[in-house]
């Protein structure tokens, strides 16, 4: 806002805002924050790659170490954490991975943050990585195949090539893993994250409920299904040989992840080495 008038005006370019009254004031116009944020997509997938990415396997495998050391209470508890994070870790890479595909349509750092897993989009990926040819669909993530890496990337060393190559065949590798288990998998992933995410009130038994009730192994957690009007039971096992298995999954979503993130940043930084050689050979020819 100038101090000329009372109309709100964008910070960065100055151009007049329109809102609806009762709206928070924006401080930028749609087209600066697109702007705004995609200057940023390098530092903001630098920074998450550091941390964030890794974050949902930290507390999974924390929670899976204190299995062995809890009392049954504490485990179910320690369980459906666990459940959690996965839900999370496989949120966040159908999240990346949809945001990559906008990258230069949509500022990623926007795509990642907007986005929602729910039946579409959890289907939509496992059908997508399960019968996608591997070429193609490094493709769509703006990334060729591991073979052409050293033409595409010419300033890497060879032994960045190499290193490089066996991140992409890892993480076409991974991408196939956690899509293994198929659309009944997907379903449930989705329904746990979306339409009936997991709720915070968990309970030792549904018999009162549902008139199944659970087995002694097992912890639910309930959530209201406000459109149809019921109540979702999402029960889970504490058997550490299943729950090791969801942890391997954790693991290969959050390697997947890292590696795609590693790619595409070697590609945006091949591209800035590029550019800045072209316009030192520009200047060159000028003289």
């Amino acid at each position: 806002m100038n101090g000329n008038s009372l109309e709100p005006t964008c910070r960065d370019c100055g151009q007049p805002i329109s809102f609806h009254a009762g709206e928070t004031r924006p401080a930028r116009c749609e087209q600066c924050f697109d702007g705004f944020l995609r200057a940023r997509d390098v530092e903001f997938l630098s920074s998450y790659a550091e941390l964030g990415v890794t974050s949902r396997r930290t507390i999974a495998e924390t929670c899976f170490r204190a299995l062995a050391m809890d009392n049954p209470p504490h485990r179910k508890v320690l369980a459906m954490n666990i459940m959690e994070q996965y839900v999370h870790t496989a949120s966040d890479l159908i999240g990346l991975y949809a945001a990559l595909k906008q990258r230069g349509r949509q500022p990623v750092m926007r795509a990642f943050l907007e986005f929602k897993l729910d039946h579409p989009t959890a289907l939509g990926f496992f059908r997508e990585v399960a019968n996608t040819p591997a070429h193609e669909m490094l493709a769509s993530l703006g990334l060729p195949v591991p073979e052409a890496l050293a033409e595409r990337c010419p300033s890497l060393s060879k032994s960045d090539v190499r290193d490089l190559k066996r991140a992409m065949n890892q993480l076409l590798y991974d991408l196939a893993y956690t899509v293994n288990p198929g659309e009944s998998a997907a379903l449930a992933l989705a329904q746990m994250a979306g339409e009936s995410r997991i709720g915070p009130a968990l309970a030792n038994q549904s018999m009162w409920l549902d008139s199944v009730g659970l087995r002694k192994d097992q912890v639910a957690s309930f959530s209201l299904d406000q459109r149809r009007r019921t109540v979702n039971v999402t029960a889970i096992s504490v058997d550490e040989k299943k729950l090791e298995n969801v942890i391997s999954s954790i693991n290969a979503m959050t390697r997947a992840a890292e590696n795609m993130i590693y790619a595409v940043l070697t590609m945006y930084q091949e591209d800035e080495r590029s550019g800045q050689s072209s316009r030192r050979t520009g200047r060159a020819a000028k003289r």
